[in-house]
């Protein structure tokens, strides 16, 4: 028997869930057990009030835990027009991203079987050179699994709306892969294309389609009848699938549509087939007996291959690590057009929690705040003692090498989505401060340096640290936090210092554009002429078309991104989108003239001096507005063949 006491409760918590069964929309456990009753009626109360906070029709919860299988439980509706109840074993979601960890197994087990090797040049397992993407880089699949084989962060053509328009696995590959901008392990940036090659070189490899490994080898294996990866469903999945919607002010049903990345996000499935495969992860990757990768594998799987130095916030093979209760979790959230989902394992104690839903627009925190009070009430916070870091002596004369501005640099980099950065996303900015005390400073914390170039944050309850790459004189270029890593930037490559200059030139642009038809109606309703000054006329034209092109650009821009939101370019480049970047790049074209017509400006006599200055004034502004249409990769014909 334990000598503490409160460890005795808690094993005994735990041994009462290993024992009993919780399924069904209402509860079908015999066992009048007090903590597992507390707990169902707990559950039931945060699902109904989150669900209804966040307007969400319908989710199913799972919780497993060891060998056992725990809890499944259903809410709301599946279908709301039809008034159809989630069934927590027939009614199925998509899970999308969490697809990644399947893909992952699955090169796991062809590595087990000596068909593929992590760290080999990925060129050895395609049919010939005939790939886009392929450069003097060598790309392998430990690259691709822990998304750092250096392509751009992007979701153009990555779905369709229809399954005639879905994209075949292999012409993804060798057509559609995104710019690699990064170099091979350096940087994470999340990729769904990525996982895409990784499950194109699986179809190669195993000599049998993706979807039929994954089945075969995986899904029959698990016992998971109530799965699949196939597009268009066959029946009955068809049928069994959740409707998804978006509300605003009512049920709003979502046309549903399909994957280009289908081993990065294309399973459907439900909670009683998650709980197997929570379970096999729970069980270093055996089932009932069936070994699916050995324990050592499972190792492999489950194991940190990227991150700062330190860092429990890092990536394995698809999953990611973070920390639940103050114990290490394997975890991997989904999210596709009106579902999310998430999954999250902690092997030490044997638990996982698996939660869906059929909304996604301003809801995805509920699967976050429902696993965080299941594990709270379930497992509790494990104690830790945390040695408070002491700043080093003299740690003022280095502070200087520190400080300052850092980007994050995993954002989208070749595609216009990159001026996503601009409305705030994609755009986390670290400044990094000395306090004087030995400390550096940013967003409210501190953190003390703990060992070279790694600091620990100055928090009782945390010992959280981050990573400074420095250059050979000890001065910093890259904060690494976990997963991402953060660029030193300049003042001018700031957001807000790019967003106050664009603000302001168009604001000016946009009163030029005003201004003149107002101008123009007043003069005709006062029958004046108007009178141009001599030899002004042609600057007068070129400011105000090109004015209004750059104008109408921001206008396009700021539309497209409310209307289309995170779907803008999922289904490939909208024809309007296109126009929005015709329009962008005749403007720009115009504003290679700004030097002639400033110089002109300041050449005309007959000019008064407040109208060159304020034909300064909007020449300023369209150079700065050109130069950051150009900057963020809205100028250009590229997107015309997309």
């Amino acid at each position: 028997m334990p000598n503490n006491p409160i460890s005795f409760i808690q094993l005994v918590i735990v041994w009462i869930f290993t024992c009993l069964t919780v399924q069904g929309q209402t509860d079908s456990t015999t066992t009048t057990t007090p903590k597992i009753v507390q707990l169902s009626s707990y559950i039931d109360s945060l699902a109904h009030a989150g669900m209804q906070k966040s307007h969400i029709p319908g989710a199913v919860i799972t919780i497993v835990t060891d060998s056992s299988y725990v809890f499944n439980r259903a809410y709301g509706f599946a279908d709301v027009e039809n008034d159809l109840a989630v069934d927590n074993e027939k009614t199925l979601f998509r899970i999308a991203s969490i697809t990644k960890t399947f893909t992952a197994l699955a090169v796991i087990q062809l590595y087990e079987k000596g068909l593929v090797e992590l760290h080999t040049d990925i060129r050895k397992y395609l049919p010939d050179e005939d790939f886009d993407f392929l450069s003097e880089e060598p790309i392998t699949l430990h690259h691709l699994l822990t998304h750092t084989a250096g392509f751009d962060l992007t979701d153009t053509g990555d779905a369709a709306l229809s399954p005639e328009e879905v994209i075949p696995i292999e012409e993804m590959a060798r057509r559609h892969m995104p710019d690699r901008v990064h170099k091979p392990g350096e940087v994470y940036s999340y990729s769904n294309f990525g996982f895409t090659l990784t499950g194109y070189i699986i179809q190669e490899v195993s000599g049998m389609p993706y979807e039929d490994y994954i089945r075969k080898n995986i899904l029959e294996p698990l016992e998971m009848t109530k799965t699949d990866i196939k597009q268009p469903l066959p029946q009955p999945y068809k049928s069994m699938l959740a409707k998804s919607y978006e509300w605003d002010g009512k049920q709003i049903p979502l046309t549903r549509d399909y994957t280009n990345t289908l081993p990065g996000g294309g399973i459907i499935s439900g909670g009683g087939n998650m709980a197997n495969y929570m379970l096999m992860h729970l069980n270093a990757g055996t089932f009932k007996g069936r070994e699916l990768i050995s324990k050592d594998g499972h190792n492999l799987l489950t194991t940190q291959h990227y991150g700062s130095r330190e860092t429990k916030y890092g990536i394995c093979y698809a999953f990611f690590e973070n920390m639940w209760t103050t114990r290490r979790s394997l975890e991997h959230s989904g999210g596709q057009l009106g579902f999310v989902s998430l999954m999250v394992l902690i092997p030490e104690t044997g638990t996982g929690v698996f939660i869906a839903q059929n909304n996604r627009k301003e809801a995805g925190g509920f699967r976050y705040e429902m696993i965080a009070a299941i594990l709270d009430t379930l497992l509790g916070e494990k104690e830790r003692v945390i040695i408070p870091p002491v700043p080093p002596e003299n740690f003022r004369d280095i502070a200087h090498n520190y400080t300052g501005v850092y980007k994050k640099m995993d954002y989208p980099k070749a595609t216009f989505e990159k001026c996503i950065r601009l409305f705030g996303q994609f755009s986390t900015e670290y400044d990094i401060r000395y306090d004087g005390e030995g400390r550096l400073t940013t967003y409210g914390d501190s953190y003390v340096q703990v060992d070279e170039n790694l600091f620990q944050m100055d928090d009782p309850g945390s010992n959280y640290k981050v990573e400074f790459l420095t250059d050979e004189s000890g001065k910093a270029h890259t904060l690494f936090m976990g997963t991402t890593k953060y660029e030193r930037i300049s003042w001018f490559e700031k957001k807000r210092v790019q967003q106050m200059f664009l603000f302001v030139s168009l604001v000016i642009l946009l009163l030029l554009v005003l201004s003149r038809p107002i101008v123009w109606i007043i003069r005709k309703a006062r029958k004046r002429e108007l009178k141009i000054a001599e030899g002004a006329a042609g600057l007068r034209k070129w400011v105000y078309w090109t004015g209004t092109l750059l104008a109408l650009t921001a206008l396009g821009v700021i539309f497209h991104f409310a209307i289309y939101r995170d779907q803008l370019s999922d289904y490939g480049v909208p024809l309007s989108m296109k126009i929005v970047f015709f329009v962008a790049t005749m403007g720009s074209i115009l504003a290679l003239l700004s030097p002639y017509f400033l110089w002109k400006t300041w050449k005309l006599k007959s000019l008064k001096t407040r109208s060159k200055i304020a034909n300064t004034l909007i020449i300023l502004a369209i150079i700065i507005s050109t130069l950051i249409y150009y900057m963020n990769n809205l100028v250009g014909f590229q997107y015309y063949y997309r």
